[in-house]
């Protein structure tokens, strides 16, 4: 007969055993629904965005036949209306509301800074610009194109013979347009 000393070492090396077959069990099973599921880029967590409050939605405005003309400014004309220096591919538009409205000419209808993209290139000074930057406010009365609220005045560079001329000759083209801006 067996001793119970003897009963006790059985008793444990088979509840061993039972561990180690549950436990080979447990990781052959784990490795198999790891082998079946897809595989993911290593950085998708910083990539894509986890929920939909991190996402950026973007709508895009597009106008078409606005009213554009050309101005310049003397060399030592202060800042444009968005607090920095005129510069070549930029804009003024009307204020959201004309001044005589209660608007402000520090509110342009298209915010400071947005891009413009033209259907059309246009000329300035022998270069060809598909977009230009809103920098600028005028016609704050809406008294020249009251029918064309997104009416853009290029800037045409620094007040001298050649540039008026070449601000004269563009005249009062008709522009088409889109640009975009953050939902919000």
């Amino acid at each position: 007969m067996l001793d119970t000393k003897h009963l006790r070492i059985i008793i444990l090396a088979a509840f061993i055993a039972i561990l180690l077959i549950i436990s080979a069990t447990l990781i052959i099973a784990n490795s198999r629904d790891k082998i079946s599921q897809k595989p993911t880029a290593p950085d998708s967590s910083e990539t894509q965005p986890q929920d939909n409050e991190d996402l950026q939605w973007y709508i895009k405005f597009s106008v078409e036949n606005q009213r554009a003309t050309a101005y310049v400014e003397e060399a030592y004309a202060p800042v444009a209306a968005n607090g920095q220096a005129y510069f070549i591919g930029g804009v003024a538009m009307h204020p959201f509301y004309p001044i005589n409205a209660g608007g402000s000419p520090l509110k342009p209808a298209i915010p400071f800074g947005t891009t413009l993209y033209l259907e059309k290139p246009v000329k300035v000074q022998g270069q060809e610009y598909t977009s230009f930057q809103v920098m600028d406010t005028g016609d704050v009365y809406y008294i020249l194109w009251p029918e064309y609220p997104y009416w853009v005045d290029i800037y045409f560079g620094t007040a001298n013979y050649y540039n008026q001329l070449d601000a004269n000759n563009f005249g009062t083209d008709q522009v088409s347009y889109y640009w975009i801006e953050e939902w919000r």
